[in-house]
């Protein structure tokens, strides 16, 4: 999958504006409310200087450190992404262009090489990034965000000594995913998903968690610096670290065109 598809997970995964009362919960313990607390100020405009990608086979052996700069920028409800990588040495330079469409998504790469853009046929939303195992629509499903289908307050409880809500995500039949449904459990204070399980009809295939200690404000926005996805059936991890967030009022147009946004950066 394409660097700069997964990233859109991983702005709606890591990041969501705050929608809540004075006393730091949604106004009422509902299904919308905690649903427009997460989604209803989703940043129009983000810039994460670094991200940070590490994977873990089952022995626990760590692979190559991947860094790559990010821009997200949504606007009538669909979503651009651009990524630039910066580490390993091999890949410098490759970049990444994801556009969220009407009826589909395309992919553009950059590959410095060949001094050549080339558009990947196919969306690729459930493979994993980099060989880890995010997914954009791992991540998305992980906030609720099937395209369509139910979502359902299970109750309250706490998980690591935070009050959390715990949620429901069941796809729509036509929905692709090879889910049943995912399972969350949403901080009440910031309303980022903190933890999210993948459910099939054998059990738990995957294990979302953002680290608590790692969250982090700017402005209204609240976001984990540390996240991990595990796989249960094939026990590899990957863990992603954020640093420097910023919010900014305008991105270059240039940074989301098919024909310019190798130059972008």
């Amino acid at each position: 999958m394409m660097t700069g598809q997964w990233l859109v997970g991983l702005g709606l995964a890591a990041a969501v504006v705050v929608a809540v009362a004075e006393d730091g919960a949604a106004e009422r313990d509902s299904a919308q409310a905690v649903m427009d607390c997460m989604r209803a100020n989703i940043p129009q405009r983000l810039q994460l200087r670094e991200l940070e990608l590490r994977n873990r086979d089952a022995e626990g052996e760590s692979s190559r450190i991947y860094r790559a700069r990010v821009y997200l920028q949504r606007a009538d409800g669909r979503a651009h992404m651009t990524s630039y990588i910066e580490a390993p040495v091999d890949m410098r330079g490759t970049a990444y262009l994801w556009r969220e469409l009407e009826s589909r998504d395309e992919t553009f790469v950059f590959i410095p090489e060949l001094n050549r853009v080339r558009r990947v046929v196919g969306s690729g939303a459930d493979a994993g990034v980099l060989d880890s195992e995010f997914s954009m629509r791992d991540l998305q499903q992980a906030q609720g965000a099937f395209s369509s289908g139910q979502q359902e307050l299970l109750g309250s409880d706490e998980l690591d000594g935070r009050p959390v809500w715990r949620m429901r995500f069941t796809p729509a039949p036509e929905e692709p995913t090879p889910y049943l449904h995912v399972d969350a459990a949403v901080d009440r204070e910031s309303c980022v998903t903190l933890q999210a399980e993948f459910i099939d009809g054998k059990g738990v295939v995957k294990r979302y968690h953002a680290d608590p200690d790692s969250l982090q404000t700017i402005g209204d926005l609240h976001f984990a610096q540390h996240i991990r996805m595990d796989n249960l059936r094939n026990e590899r991890s990957s863990s992603a670290r954020l640093r420097e967030l910023e919010l900014p009022e305008e991105l270059p147009r240039r940074v989301f065109m098919p024909s310019a946004f190798y130059h972008g950066r």
